[in-house]
Order: C-alpha cells, then structure tokens, then sequence
C-alpha cells in the first residue's frame, strides 16, 4: 500500500538531509530577488514564500522523498480536523482493500456535497493546501449567502506513484459508486479536481462513456443498469487540469520563468507516470480527441475549467476546453466555461486559500467565481 508513510533509504535520507540545508537558503534567496523574477513580482510576501518552498522541494526530491516527508493524508487530515475541534470521519472504500478511503472535511450530508479528488502529479499524498482549499471555498460561500447554502466536503484520497492507471481510476470509480450507494444523488454531487486530481475526474469521464476493460463500471453505468433514468452529476471543476503526461506542450516552455510548477519537474512526472501505462490506455489518461467526450451531456450539464494564464499547463486547459466546444452540444444540454485567470499560476485558487493576495486578505475574483459557479449550480440542481 503506497498511502502509507514512505519508506526510504539511508542514500534517501542523507540526499534529504541536503535538502532541508538549501531549503532556508533557496526560500531567503527569492525574498531577496522577489521584486527582480518574473514570477514572484508584485506578489505579497505570503505568497512569495508559499510558492518557493513548493518550487524547491518539487524539483530536489524523489516521489519517495515527497512521500515520506508529506506523511499519509488520512494523518495530516486527522491533525488538520484537531486543530479546527472536528471531529475526523475516515471511511475506507468498499473493494479498494483499504488502499482508497474518503475522508469528510464536515459533517456528513446527502445534498450538496463537494467531492475534491487532489492533485500532486500522482506523486504525491495531500498537502496541507490541498486540505484547506474546499474548506476554504466553503467558508466563503457561507459568508457570502449569510450561511444559507452550506455544503458537505468529501475529499478522495487514492494510491500514488510508483502505481498507475488504472489504479486510480478504479479507487475513484468505487468511491464515487460508494458514496452514490450511501444516499447522495449524482444531481446534489460537484465532482472538484485539481492537475492530477483534474486528469482523474476527466479519466472518470471517458470511462463512463467509453468503458475500461476489467475495471468497475462507473457509478452512472450502474444506475442505467437498474433500468432507472441516469441522474446528471450536479457539476463538475477542473482546476488546472493536467492532460499532456510526459509530453511537453507550448506553454511549458512559456510559463515555466513564472509557474512554481516547472516544465522539467512536470515533464518528469508525466514520464515516470505514463512508464508503465498500456498504449491502449493512453485514450483515457492523455485523451487527444472530442469525439472521447461525445455523449458527456448525459453525464453532466456544467463543467468549468479553470487556469492561470502564467502556469505550465495552460495549453492543457484551452485544449480540454476546445475539444469539448468542438462537439457543439447545445447549450441547455451542456454549459462549459473557461475561466482564465490573467496572471494566475498553476492551481491559483489553492493557494490563494491560504495566502491570499487581495487588498486586507480577501480571495481573488478568480476564486470567488468558483464559489459563486459552486452556489449557482447547487442552486440550479435543486430547482
């Protein structure tokens, strides 16, 4: 089981070691140049450090390494929910042998439930970022409509590297069909991905509509079985999502002087992830054609997709976004929006949670339309 604390060796340790040495030193040095480099310019000094502690341990350590020093997700959401007073709910998904489990980030509830699904190049566990980001979106939704329109959260944590597809997918797949089976209609469900966690949410979809050979149905493929009406999926956010594995794209090179996310730790990722993936799966962990994505109006009727128009996977996002406007779905079937943030980086919106960049520590215009899509399609589900 890879969810585990990483085990890794004295050679590991030592490398490590060096690690934590340059880190203090790496972090000074981008406060001191911050007002000098293109991507730290302008930006608040929260920021600045968030982004070059991200930078420097992204491209120093080994999957393993990053593994082993993020800890399992369950503990550091455990150590999360104690220092809020909540009380941590862990459920292990059916058929997954306990490697998956879905972890509630509030009480649980069966209408209006944000299902996150983290990102982390597949290498990585949660990050604290990536724990606070729903909640997050939550609190501000609540302070927005005078705590009206609360939420559930239910986040996915799945089987990271060295296992690949379809691994994930098929965690994922039976989460999902779990939670559905626990009384939450597809129709009061958000599915919310980022990077990684986005290139899930998308291979989630093209197996609905083009299934995996030998892995469990999707949850919707199973309510069609029971010759019931298939229920539409509530919404579905793509918060940089990550389509390109292992082959680099024009905004690569274009965006990597201002992304923390650089165009060489996110080709490697992708190579080392795409390694062992069957050539004929590559269709649902890089698909490359709209006619994948034909019929995903039966699945859901909103999609947004999200991306800061100075990250590396910026070409990833409008290529998504092009592919399914190519299907011409009508619009009462199905609403796609783009939502480009102008000088956002990769997965903007996260960090902006925890370091927030607006005048006196208010979210970002760009994160506050994912709040507002979020009331907006909850509100839309339930009329």
């Amino acid at each position: 089981m890879y969810n585990t604390k990483s085990t890794i060796s004295i050679l590991e340790r030592l490398s490590l070691l060096s690690v934590y040495v340059g880190l203090p030193f790496s972090v000074l040095g981008s406060i001191i140049l911050s007002p000098f480099l293109a991507r730290t310019r302008g930006k608040r000094m929260n920021r600045i450090i968030a982004e070059a502690f991200s930078r420097f341990l992204i491209v120093n350590c080994s999957p393993r390494q990053l593994q082993h020093v993020l800890g399992p997700s369950t503990e550091r959401y455990i150590q999360w929910a104690k220092k809020r007073s909540l009380q941590p709910v862990v459920e292990d998904v059916n058929g997954s042998e306990g490697a998956a489990k879905l972890m509630w980030m509030t009480e649980k509830r069966t209408d209006r439930v944000l299902f996150y699904v983290h990102g982390g190049g597949y290498m990585t566990p949660f990050t604290d970022n990536m724990i606070g980001f729903c909640p997050g979106l939550r609190e501000a939704l609540l302070k927005q409509t005078g705590g009206d329109k609360d939420i559930g959260i239910v986040a996915l944590v799945y089987t990271v590297y060295p296992a690949t597809f379809p691994t994930q997918l098929t965690e994922f797949t039976l989460a999902l069909t779990q939670l559905i089976s626990s009384g939450v209609s597809p129709e009061n469900i958000i599915l919310i991905g980022d990077s990684a966690g986005a290139n899930l949410v998308i291979q989630l979809i093209t197996h609905t509509l083009r299934p995996v050979p030998n892995i469990p149905s999707s949850p919707f493929s199973v309510i069609e079985s029971i010759d019931a009406p298939r229920r539409l999926l509530g919404g579905i956010i793509l918060v940089s999502p990550w389509i390109s594995l292992g082959t680099p794209v024009p905004s690569y090179a274009r965006n990597t002087k201002y992304d923390f996310l650089s165009a060489a730790a996110i080709t490697r990722w992708g190579s080392w992830y795409m390694k062992d993936v069957k050539s004929s799966h590559i269709p649902w962990v890089k698909p490359s054609s709209p006619s994948l994505f034909k019929g995903i109006e039966t699945m859901v009727s909103r999609v947004l997709i999200t991306a800061g128009g100075r990250e590396c996977l910026l070409d990833d996002a409008t290529t998504l976004f092009s592919m399914l406007e190519e299907l011409q779905i009508p619009k009462e079937k199905l609403v796609i929006t783009l939502d480009i943030e102008e000088r956002g980086i990769h997965e903007d919106s996260i960090l902006d949670i925890e370091s927030p960049q607006s005048p006196g520590g208010g979210l970002s215009e760009a994160t506050m339309r994912q709040v507002d899509w979020i009331k907006e399609t909850f509100e839309a589900a339930t009329n």
